[in-house]
């Protein structure tokens, strides 16, 4: 199997298996990719709310999952796939791409229904599982509890940069 490695700004095809993301996240940060490493910890908490329960996410969306979604979820997922450059992690951008594609297909009956927000609707079924297997191809639990600090961290570094 051929594995697409990104090492100092060119593509090379190598039967080694790819540097985990858990490594790459350290490269970036010492190399200052701070947007790239913005997106994938804003990422990371929107595809684990995809990932859970319905009964979960009815208690965690707030009151209109119709309002909330987009704002509170999947703008990041959006960013993600429109911002990240797909070379970098080809198996997972193409995953998060039809992850995107999918919530966008959502019917309005899969938002909400007569009694409030339908999580329990068939469509979000697949969605779940596409979730749950995007952050078992990133390896989100190796970094997870890294991301929230060092996001703040780039943001802080992004805000020097505009002063």
């Amino acid at each position: 199997m051929t594995a697409d490695i990104h090492q100092g700004g060119c593509q090379q095809h190598s039967d080694a298996p790819p540097e985990s993301l858990a490594l790459l996240i350290w490269r970036w940060y010492g190399e200052e990719q701070y947007r790239r490493l913005i997106l994938l910890g804003e990422l990371g908490p929107a595809l684990q709310f995809l990932a859970r329960d319905a009964e979960w996410q009815e208690a965690n969306i707030g009151c209109c999952a119709d309002c909330n979604l987009w704002s509170d979820h999947l703008q990041y997922l959006h960013a993600f796939v429109h911002g990240f450059p797909p070379r970098l992690l080809p198996r997972a951008h193409a995953h998060l791409q039809a992850l995107l594609a999918a919530c966008e297909a959502l019917s309005h009956e899969a938002y909400v229904d007569l009694e409030g927000n339908n999580f329990d609707h068939p469509q979000w079924a697949p969605l779940r599982t596409a979730a749950q297997e995007a952050l078992a191809l990133l390896g989100w639990q190796e970094f997870e509890a890294h991301m929230p600090a060092l996001v703040e961290d780039c943001q802080t570094a992004l805000e020097k940069w505009r002063s």
